[in-house]
């Protein structure tokens, strides 16, 4: 029986996220960035990167190009920060937002991924969602 995804770990230092089985073996590990646009959001609060923690019970979608809205391409991950700050693709201001590697544009505060790889650990996500498994979400320096 293949393994299933236990956790994903987001390390700033290194502008990486991991998926992780429970037993600690890499499942895979993509690039991922935290820069966001400087400024407030809707509420008046500063705009930042998702916060350090745990984030429990992580859920995944994954869409067809032009199913959601440019700023998210074409997978979205849940992390349930209270702010919505969780992670997607896209990035409007791009040639293709809806490109497996579309390039890197800043976020509102939500970490940012490539399509094609947070495709892959959206994949592994709902996988593990639909055996009854929770998944977290770790971030850290």
């Amino acid at each position: 029986m293949a393994q299933m995804i236990k956790q994903v770990i987001y390390s700033r230092s290194t502008q990486e996220i991991t998926a992780v089985d429970d037993g600690g073996e890499i499942l895979g590990s993509w690039e991922c960035r935290d820069d966001f646009v400087e400024g407030y959001n809707d509420e008046g609060l500063p705009r930042e990167s998702l916060p350090n923690g745990i984030y429990d019970e992580i859920d995944a979608e994954v869409y067809y190009p032009g199913e959601q809205p440019q700023m998210y391409g074409t997978f979205y991950i849940t992390t349930g920060d209270y702010r919505g700050r969780d992670i997607h693709g896209g990035g409007s201001g791009l040639s293709d937002p809806y490109a497996p590697y579309q390039g890197w544009v800043p976020t509102w505060g939500c970490l940012r991924m490539q399509n094609a790889d947070g495709e892959e650990l959206s994949d592994l996500i709902i996988e593990a969602n639909g055996a009854g498994l929770t998944v977290n979400l770790i971030v850290g320096d």
